[in-house]
């Protein structure tokens, strides 16, 4: 039974050089990142801070984020390596971008997912990940990804 992280994982900044093992480790996880995401992916490691997790020297984990404005922060991208799932290591990165954020006075952390309204089992996970995280729905968005593919905006007050 799967309970806490391995030891030790660290989170820092992503070094520019890592971008290729962000871009492998999204393909990696194909049941949520389609192929074109794959692309916004590579683009937003290029304009937008990274963490990643780290376990040894092996990152197993990313999460791509951006300021909207002094008030918002947004997540735009994270992923956590297939063997690791159900870990906490999804939530040790989340904890770590809550914590800088709410140091530089931001008072929401904004994240998007597949909606509940799309039946794609793999989405329920992660709907419930940022549920237990203390998010709430703020909307959907229809066709945002696609047609009949809708986003859920899901909004949490830091602080």
């Amino acid at each position: 039974m799967k309970s806490h992280p391995p030891k030790p994982f660290r989170i820092r900044p992503m070094k520019p050089t890592e971008s290729g093992v962000i871009h492998n480790l999204a393909r990696s996880l194909s049941q949520f990142f389609p192929e074109d995401f794959i692309i916004i992916i590579d683009e937003s490691l290029n304009k937008h801070p990274c963490l990643v997790g780290l376990l040894g020297d092996e990152i197993v984990g990313f999460l791509v984020w951006t300021l909207r404005d002094a008030d918002t922060a947004e997540i735009l991208w994270m992923g956590i390596k297939g063997d690791y799932h159900g870990l906490g290591l999804g939530s040790m990165l989340l904890d770590s971008i809550e914590q800088a954020m709410a140091q530089k006075g931001v008072t929401k952390l904004v994240v998007s997912t597949l909606s509940y309204t799309v039946d794609y089992k793999p989405y329920e996970k992660v709907r419930a990940f940022y549920y237990n995280r203390g998010f709430k729905s703020l909307g959907i968005q229809s066709d945002y990804y696609y047609d009949g593919v809708d986003r859920l905006i899901l909004v949490k007050t830091l602080g």
